[in-house]
């Protein structure tokens, strides 16, 4: 991420914005004895009028609201998109179209699933199925699962990590599509495609190419980014065998350096001037 920070601060010092990057390491919320918060940083840092919080960081982002930052996605957005169990309730409270979506119990030491319980899975889901990590990027923590044997093998290999199972999209295999939005508007999108991986993050191997969507498809990411209260987003759409799209997830803390080579789009450039729009008119 240190790229993309360091393509944020450049476009905004050409704004005459002066942007510091300041690692999640660097920086502690700190609460003396009279139970007041203060912020103590490794090195002297003015106080800033807004946060680009391009972490997930949780309980750093929350402290920081608290003393009054606005930040850039805000904590509860962030935290929803960075739990994939959560933000699949939250969007399927209000009808999202996603795969078929199981919550696995959440557990402390290991992975303990019954007979019936994985008969069931199976049963609604069916083989290939693909298990998620409820917390993961790039894609490195979703596997495929062919069989049974399979299933049970990557359930214990994951001990006590909550996951969720998900029904494989076969008509979607290895392509999606990358929509990113900033405040209310769809900045552009590229369609991922990879051929030997039935994931298409570009991390990964995935090839990615301009597309125009259609308006099924802007309808449903912006529909997403906004049940999820978003200032920007990264949303992946799945296609579906008739082709109309099906939500994977949402993004909090895009990677938006693929998208800007692949489209020519000035993604920072724009985020740089929604949040400057955005402290005027809190201001």
């Amino acid at each position: 991420m240190t790229k993309l920070a360091e393509r944020l601060q450049a476009v905004a010092g050409e704004k005459g914005i002066a942007l510091s990057i300041i690692k999640n390491n660097e920086i502690f919320p700190y609460i003396n004895e009279a139970g007041e918060m203060q912020i103590k940083t490794i090195f002297p840092v003015s106080k800033p009028e807004f946060v680009i919080f391009w972490d997930k960081d949780i309980a750093l982002a929350e402290y920081l609201e608290k003393l009054g930052l606005r930040l850039f996605n805000r904590s509860v957005a962030i935290a929803v998109c960075d739990d994939k169990a959560k933000m699949h309730i939250a969007l399927a409270e209000k009808g999202i179209a996603m795969p078929k979506t199981i919550v696995a119990p959440l557990t402390f030491y290991e992975q303990d699933l019954s007979e019936d319980y994985l008969r069931e899975a199976e049963k609604q889901l069916g083989f290939p199925m693909i298990i998620k990590e409820v917390c993961g990027s790039f894609g490195m923590q979703v596997y495929q699962v062919n069989d049974r044997q399979e299933l049970v093998q990557k359930i214990s290999e994951l001990t006590n990590k909550n996951f969720i199972l998900q029904e494989m999209i076969k008509s979607s295999y290895g392509k999606d599509i990358r929509v990113n939005i900033i405040g209310d508007q769809v900045i552009g999108a590229m369609l991922r495609e990879n051929l030997s991986d039935f994931r298409a993050n570009i991390t990964l191997g995935g090839k990615a190419t301009p597309i125009q969507l259609n308006d099924e498809q802007k309808k449903l990411a912006l529909q997403a980014h906004h049940i999820l209260g978003l200032d920007f987003s990264g949303v992946d759409l799945l296609f579906s065998e008739d082709a109309s799209p099906i939500l994977c997830e949402v993004n909090s803390n895009v990677n938006f350096l693929s998208f800007e080579v692949a489209t020519g789009i000035d993604f920072a450039g724009q985020l740089i001037d929604y949040v400057i729009s955005e402290m005027k008119c809190r201001d």
